[in-house]
């Protein structure tokens, strides 16, 4: 029987196609190797801060929810025989309101729906309260607000009040109420107090609407555009839409217009307007 060979070398051992441990091949495998553990890492953090965030922002969204719902409804006093020239009392604190904000300039109440919020503008940014709060620090549910193209008097024929649509029901997500006939039908008005003021306004008109900019699309100084676009108000060409068929739009009104996004993904580039007309200035003490 031959004799089995005992000067074998490592290198006989090796496959006879087998790459030098420290060939250009085996290095490119090593560093493919390191590039891809870094790549998960890093998709793993990404996740973990993702999820992070979701976390912080549902929690900041049950705090401003929570915030809401323990702000009491305004109480619509009766004028009162000693009050000077029957004014009635305004039953925000605007002083104290201001001390916190400065931008915080009127307040809207909606009966029977979530919106009781102050309304804000800031005089050096349209877009500040998109995603800032009442207090004026970061928050994604960010705060009712006006643009600077309008008055903070409500003497604009047409002013548009901005809120977020939330899945947890706050800011203008109740707007979305009067998607609803029944609902439209039975709730026809909405508060907005000033200091000195209650101005109320009769909801005339509630549609889908695209996502144009009003203000800037249309030149409300010129009586014929302005007539124009309160007719499309009261007969708006949408497939969304509740209106008071008893009512018309002149020249002579003033109207507020609250925008809100829609809920839905087929109608991301859409907006939900509800209209309300002034028809009642009750001076405030």
């Amino acid at each position: 029987m031959p004799k089995a060979p005992t000067d074998l070398r490592n290198d006989d051992l090796q496959p006879k196609h087998a790459k030098p441990a420290g060939s250009p091949e085996a290095k490119k495998k090593k560093r493919s190797i390191v590039v891809l553990t870094v790549v998960l890492i890093i998709l793993l953090c990404g996740v973990a801060a993702g999820c992070g965030y979701l976390i912080w922002q549902q929690h900041e969204l049950d705090r401003a929810a929570e915030e809401i719902k323990n702000t009491p409804e305004p109480i619509m006093e009766q004028p009162v025989d000693d009050a000077p020239d029957n004014r009635v009392e305004n039953p925000i604190d605007f002083t104290s309101l201001k001390q916190e904000n400065p931008d915080i300039y009127s307040w809207i109440y909606i009966p029977h729906t979530d919106v009781n919020l102050p309304v804000l503008q800031s005089a050096t940014n349209d877009f500040l309260y998109l995603d800032h709060n009442k207090d004026g620090e970061y928050a994604v549910e960010g705060a009712i607000y006006t643009e600077m193209a309008n008055n903070t008097d409500f003497s604009d024929p047409v002013t548009v009040l901005y809120g977020h649509n939330l899945q947890n029901g706050t800011m203008f997500s109740t707007l979305h109420y009067f998607e609803n006939e029944d609902f439209f039908n039975e709730n026809d008005t909405m508060y907005i107090y000033t200091p000195g003021h209650v101005l109320t306004y009769r909801i005339v008109s509630a549609y889908l609407y695209d996502d144009r900019h009003i203000l800037n699309s249309y030149d409300f100084s010129n009586p014929a555009v302005l007539q124009e676009y309160f007719d499309f108000v009261m007969h708006p060409d949408s497939l969304l839409v509740n209106t008071r068929t008893d009512t018309e739009l002149s020249i002579d009104d003033k109207i507020v217009q609250l925008s809100t996004c829609m809920s839905d993904t087929n109608h991301t580039s859409s907006r939900y307007i509800v209209t309300g007309v002034l028809i009642d200035d009750q001076p405030t003490y």
